[in-house]
Parts: C-alpha cells; structure tokens; sequence
C-alpha cells in the first residue's frame, strides 16, 4: 500500500504550502482507516521539505513521480520516499530514499547495527544503509514489478539532513569498515552532501516519465520471486533433518489435499487444526508445507507469535544461505490486524496456543484477536497446537477457541491429531511419565531408560553436568524477578539459589538467539524464550513456585513465589476456586522439561519435590539394577 503517488511537481507544492502533512495525514485515515503519533507527523514536516528542496534543484521533468509511505506488504514497515523516472538512456528507474533525522551515532556490535538516540534514549538499530538496502532486497524478491529482472531497476541510499559526520570521514561510526558492504551498495548521504544526493537523484529520473512505473510498482502483484523459492528449496533438498515420517507425512498431505481442492474465484475458507504434544513434529510439517506451497506460487506465510523460536527457525532454515530475504516469510501473529480479507492463500501458524488477545498497543479492532485475524486474511490456514503449552493468561490460541473463530468466518474446520513422539528420544513413554507427575494422574506411569532423565543436588552440578558436558542450555521456571539489564556489560544474576550460594543471569534480552549463541551458554532461558525451542540436553531448575505437600501428599503451586507479573491471572475470590495459575504453572515445567532431545536434568529447589521425583523414579533404579544382576 502506498499513502501518496503524486508527481514531483505536486510534491513540492505540498511542501511550499506547508500541506503536506495533512495531505499524509488525510490520505491514511481513507486508505488505512487510522491516525498517526505527533513523532510521525513532526517527521514528515521536518523531513520532506529536504527532499523538497533537493527535487526543486534537480529541475526534474514534469512526470517524475514521488512515492511516499510505501507500506511493504505483510509487514509493519515502510519506506519514507521513492522516486520514479526515467534517465537519459532510457532506462526505468526507482530510487528508495530512508530519510533519518538523527544527529549522531555509535559503532555496536552486531552486523549492521549502530547504536543512536530514538525515543529520548540511546538505543540499537540498524545502520540506515542496511536499513534502505533491505527494502530494496525484499521489494526485488516480494514485488513482481520489481523483481532482479525485471526492467525496472531500483537503487537505494540513505539520507541523515541532520547529521553532521567527523570531519576525518574515516573516523565517522556510521562509515566504519565493518558497514562498508551496506555503504557501497546503499550509499549514505549527510547534512552538506545534498548536492551529491541530488545529482545521483537527476541521473537516476532526469527524462521523466514516472507515472507507469509508480503505477507498476503500486500494483505489482506481492508473491516470492523464483529465485526466492528456488532459494528455499534448495535448503530442504537432501536435508534429513525435514524429512516426514508417519503421521507428519498424513497430516502434510491432508493440507495438500485441501488446498488443491480450494476454489480460488469464491470466498470458500478452510481451517485446519493440528493437535500435537510437545515433540510431535508440528514444525517439521510446517516448513515442509511452506517450502512445497512457494512452489506452487501460493502466497503463503509461517507464523510464530514467540519472537525467539521465529528468529531460530529463520537461523536454522537460512544458515549461510545469500537469500536473507527468506526472513521476510516468518512473521509474528499481530502482522495481520489490516491485512484485506483472503489476502493469502495460505497462514501457517506454530505454537498457536501463543496467540493473543491483541498484539501491538496501538493495534486494537474491537471484536477480533490475532485469531480472527489469521483466519480473516487466508483462505487457508493451519494452526499447529497444544492447549498443554499454554503458560499466560494472556494465551488464547486453545483448541476450542480456534474452532470457535473459524466456524464465525463460515471456515470448514477439520481436525488432525500427532501422537508419535519425535523429541525426548522418541520416548511416549517419558511424557506419560511427567504427565503423571506434574498432573498428578495418579495412572503409575514407571519411567523406562529411553530418555536420558537426572535429578541432581545442586545447582552447580546441573551446570557441570549440562553446560560442560553436554554442552546444553540451562531453564528455569518463572520464580525469579527478571531484572536483567547489561551493567558495565555484565547481565545482573537474578536467579539466585542462596543456600548453595548460586547466582546466574536470565538470558540476554539482546540475543534473540540466546539458546544456539556461544557466548550465553551461562545464561538461564525462561519459558518465554524457550517455547517451540529444542535441544540434545537441558537443565531445569524448578523454583519454590512448585513445590509438594507431603501431608496432602500432592503438588502445589505457590502463587507467591511466581513472579511472572504479566502472564499471571487474578486471584480466585471464592474459596473452594481452583486457581487458574496452578494449570499455567504445570503446563510451563512440561513445555521446559520438554524441550531436550536427548536428555533432561532437573533440580528442584524444594526438597520435598526433589523426594517426591526420587520415588517416581524409584522403579526406573530397580529395572536397572535388575538389568545389571543379569548380566
């Protein structure tokens, strides 16, 4: 969606008459039906009149064209400026222009990242450069108008009319070595280089003649290029690790089979709910389905609401691939609140009992939640879920729920159920196991040797047993106050274990991919970060949130020692109410003590649970010591 299309000459009449803000203004409450922030509006008002100015003196043709707001489809970002034209070859060109107002910046670390003041606070972003450059790359991969062969040619730079640079430019962070692939291909013009801009500008659109390449790029139909699918792919052939076994290949093809049978010229809808437990293999039939559906040119789209198993699965798919634009195919669940009815042939959404209420504060339509909008904006979706993993209040994705909201848009609903198990070493047997335990079914489920389970002594040994030597990732539950904030570069230790003196940081905020980075090997995941996450081995601290009364001889939830503020529900007013939080925090111990694939250890710090596990393994310890009387 493009907010303004108008030719360079009425651009900088908007801008002479002081308008044209409320022409932006004007233009998004029709065709977005929303308002903008006062920040926004000082943008344009501070920004435009530069480019104004610059297009004046670029004496440009009549019929130039100037694109302002380009919404870029399926996303919540959008580019500043375009330009469109003409230059004296004939060539037909889009320039993409980022306008910034920042006064100066920092070298962070990271590829790409800068740190500048946003928001009345010094922050991380990306480097303007990488920033106009990766709009260019997903318009050549997601536009068809601009697709890398198409005759169109699209360029980008940035432009900082604020910015004064070093006087040795080779001492200006923004200049750093370690920007320049970005600074060559997308260059980077300051507060005095105007007359630069400007000229790249005129060489670009010169002759004019905008008016069919806006209109081309405004109406260009949104689906990945060849080369992007082709890209996906070759990811999967020969990968072993995507292969679909059993009732991962029925479920796959139930899909398939719907999706042929869709008939595109009506508004027929289908849902599909795929129940499965932690392990089942709900992602592989996901991505295997978004790789076979881009070969079909189906629009399509994963969906993860958790934004760290999203950024592993981009990492786990892209690895060294070129194509970083595969990125631009996972989104989170409130990407789709003004997304047009049956926009997308396909959603496929994971871990969908993750959904909410509503996503971005900003972002509110009475009536729907991210729900709604999922099934409103395809004709097909898929919904991988477990009401089990549920572990917030703010979780609405239930199983009922999803049924609920389909059958209101007059979606079929059909229903497919994963039970073999993939992850805990293919062990039913282990889950029947914890099931038993933490919601005490009371079905004497005996543990047998085909996981790899520990109960340790200390919080210590848990380190040395999984850190060091299995090289696995340590969780805990929710019964620490996360304060985490880097200190003279150290994360403060929250989880603290004072009788065995024992001090640990949660994860870094600031590594989204925490669970694979090598330096956050010390650093204790939350179930907020871990959920859809797995590894060989994991490491779970049990907090004094979970605890067991031997003289109920049952376990309890101890609501004081969750500190989990807003994922907890309210406290129940009648006296003989079943707390809602008790279900939420089993449910958060299952997903946590599921996430290995070969091996879970666990210390709890309450003794009396640390017995009660030591009993229900007690027949795991008989088998084996009679194994070994055997032989």
């Amino acid at each position: 969606m493009i907010i303004y299309n108008e030719t360079s000459s009425r651009f900088i009449n908007h801008v002479l008459e002081r308008n044209i803000g409320n022409v932006l203004l004007t233009n998004i409450q029709e065709k977005m039906n929303r308002s903008v922030s006062p920040s926004e509006l000082l943008s344009w008002t501070n920004s435009l009149p530069q480019m104004a100015k610059i297009l004046r003196d670029a004496e440009l043709k009549e019929d130039t064209h100037v694109l302002l707001e380009y919404k870029l489809p399926s996303t919540e970002k959008r580019i500043d400026f375009m330009i469109t034209g003409e230059d004296n070859k004939g060539q037909q060109n889009a320039v993409i222009v980022e306008l910034k107002q920042w006064q100066e910046s920092k070298i962070a670390h990271g590829d790409g990242i800068v740190k500048t003041f946003l928001g009345k606070r010094e922050r991380e972003t990306v480097h303007p450069s990488y920033q106009s450059l990766s709009y260019k790359r997903y318009l050549e991969n997601f536009n068809e108008a601009l697709y890398q062969d198409s005759s169109i040619n699209l360029s980008s730079c940035a432009y900082l009319h604020n910015y004064m640079p070093t006087r040795n430019r080779e001492e200006e962070p923004l200049l750093n070595k370690r920007y320049a692939t970005y600074v060559e291909q997308s260059p980077i013009y300051f507060q005095f280089d105007d007359k630069q801009l400007m000229q790249m500008i005129k060489d670009c659109v010169s002759e004019g003649k905008g008016t069919e390449i806006a209109k081309q790029i405004e109406e260009g139909k949104i689906k990945p290029s060849k080369k992007l699918v082709e890209a996906v792919n070759s990811l999967f052939e020969g990968n072993e690790e995507f292969i679909l076994l059993d009732e991962q290949k029925v479920a796959y093809e139930k899909v398939l089979s719907i999706y042929r049978s869709l008939d595109l010229a009506t508004d027929e809808k289908h849902t599909i709910l795929i129940k499965g437990g932690p392990g089942t293999g709900k992602s592989v039939i996901g991505l295997n389905l978004m790789n076979f559906l881009l070969g079909e040119n189906a629009t399509i789209e994963y969906i993860t609401p958790n934004q760290a198993f999203r950024e592993i699965l981009r990492k786990k798919l892209i690895g060294t691939s070129e194509f970083v634009e595969i990125r631009s195919l996972f989104k989170g669940s409130a990407s789709y609140v003004e997304t047009p009815n049956n926009y997308f042939n396909v959603l496929v959404c994971d871990e969908a009992h993750r959904l909410k209420n509503q996503g971005h504060m900003k972002k509110k339509i009475e009536g729907e939640n991210q729900a709604t909008q999922i099934i409103r904006s395809s004709r097909l979706n898929v919904f991988f879920i477990d009401d089990e993993q549920v572990i917030s209040n703010k979780d609405i994705g239930r199983f009922d729920l999803l049924k609920e909201e389909a059958l209101k848009q007059n979606s079929v609903v059909h229903v497919v159920e994963l039970h073999s198990q993939f992850r805990c070493g293919g062990s039913g047997n282990y889950l029947d196991w914890l099931n038993d335990i933490l919601y005490e079914q009371h079905q004497g489920v005996l543990l047998d040797r085909d996981f790899d389970f520990q109960l340790v002594d200390s919080p210590q040994e848990l380190v040395e047993k999984i850190v060091h030597e299995k090289n696995g990732r340590l969780l805990a539950g929710y019964a620490w106050d996360w304060i985490t904030k880097p200190v003279n570069g150290q994360l403060s230790k929250d989880v603290v274990i004072e009788e065995h003196d024992f001090a640990m940081p949660w994860n870094d905020p600031n590594r989204i991919d925490w669970a694979i980075h090598p330096d956050c090997s010390l650093q204790i995941g939350c179930i907020h970060t871990v959920q859809g996450l797995e590894m060989e081995y994991v490491g779970v601290i049990i907090g004094n949130d979970l605890s067991f009364n031997p003289e109920t001889n049952a376990i309890e939830v101890k609501r004081e020692h969750y500190k989990d503020k807003g994922a907890r529900p309210a406290k129940p007013k009648g006296k003989y109410e079943i707390d809602p939080l008790d279900k939420l925090v089993r449910n958060t111990y299952k997903t946590l003590m599921t996430r290995g694939m070969k091996g879970c250890y666990v210390y709890c710090c309450d003794k009396e649970l640390a017995k009660h596990f030591k009993q229900k393994m007690q027949a795991y310890d008989i088998t084996r010591i009679d194994e070994e009387i055997k032989y």
